[in-house]
């Protein structure tokens, strides 16, 4: 099931949060909105969601509105803290799972196949409030994934979690997303979440910046640099390769910005003919990288990888605030 919004706009009073967004979320495919805070990630999530009502625009999953009876079967997982404290583990889980409408056995053996799958099983009995950070944000998960949810929408899900709770919480995202399930999850954290975004939609003072599936992206960026190490100390080999640009230079390893277009094994063949090489690799930008490039004035990410906004920009940290 597609997820689209279309022409979303929302403003806080005077504060524009969010100024005509589009976006489509593919079923199987791990999106991630990214962006910076106060970007207006939440409150687009809280549209998609139902909570805000937006000034204009509206949401679709596979080109139909979307009402209540619809988000009965998403899973969302706020920033906010959404437990109750002195609720046990097990017991909060199947609570969750019946508001969705499963009866008590099978909303007590999902609460307690998902809690073995995060690796919470012993803490069925534990109080919520007794539990660390780390484990209150995969019982957090646990509540959004009980009743098996077709949509599944995160804020932040990976914040305050240490390496190992990433990785746990990553690999349950993607066995949804493997699934079937149209999953997603926002963050602010960049580069942490490299590995596991598939497609991405960056958001930056309310506009999309940049979309589109990671992969391609990041071929398509300004930004992509080659790392050659090769025994020469003639660089006339670099002339035929026309925008090509010396970034850096050490003893016999010389990293080259290549403009879109290149082809890196050309680069190979030239170097190998003008000496002997002995590492040669191809260095893609990071989402930091991807995003700075989108968001600086006179930039040049192909256009058909991405979609960068047009028209006046806001004053920056005008979207700060409740505009988040």
């Amino acid at each position: 099931m597609a997820l689209e919004v279309r022409g979303v706009a929302y403003s806080y009073g005077d504060r524009v949060a969010l100024d005509g967004v589009d976006l489509e979320v593919t079923p199987g495919v791990l999106t991630g909105l990214l962006g910076p805070n106060g970007a207006g990630k939440t409150t687009l999530m809280r549209i998609v969601l139902g909570v805000l009502v937006p000034d204009r625009g509206d949401v679709r999953l596979d080109g139909a509105p979307v009402d209540s009876a619809v988000r009965q079967r998403w899973g969302y997982m706020p920033q906010e803290r959404g437990l109750y404290p002195g609720m046990p583990v097990g017991e909060q889980v199947v609570y969750f799972a019946r508001l969705h409408g499963l009866s008590r056995a099978d909303a007590t053996a999902r609460a307690r196949a998902l809690l073995d799958e995060l690796g919470m099983s012993e803490r069925w009995d534990e109080r919520t409030d007794k539990l660390s950070g780390g484990l209150q944000q995969r019982l957090q998960l646990a509540t959004a994934l009980a009743h098996e949810p077709d949509v599944v929408v995160l804020d932040e899900p990976f914040a305050g979690l240490d390496p190992v709770a990433v990785a746990d919480l990553s690999d349950s995202l993607r066995q949804r997303a493997r699934a079937g399930c149209t999953v997603l999850f926002s963050s602010h954290q960049l580069d942490l979440v490299q590995n596991l975004c598939e497609d991405i939609v960056m958001v930056d003072e309310g506009r999309i910046v940049l979309r589109g599936p990671l992969a391609s992206l990041r071929a398509a960026s300004s930004g992509v640099q080659l790392r050659v190490n090769v025994r020469s100390r003639d660089r006339r080999w670099l002339d035929r390769f026309a925008g090509a640009t010396v970034v850096s230079e050490e003893a016999d390893e010389v990293r080259i910005a290549i403009p879109h277009g290149t082809d890196p094994l050309e680069v190979l063949d030239a170097a190998r003919a003008a000496g002997h090489v002995d590492d040669f690799g191809l260095d893609l930008p990071s989402l930091s990288q991807l995003f700075l490039e989108a968001v600086t004035p006179g930039s040049t990410t192909a256009p058909a990888a991405s979609s960068s906004a047009t028209g006046s920009r806001m004053p920056a940290g005008a979207a700060d605030g409740s505009a988040r």
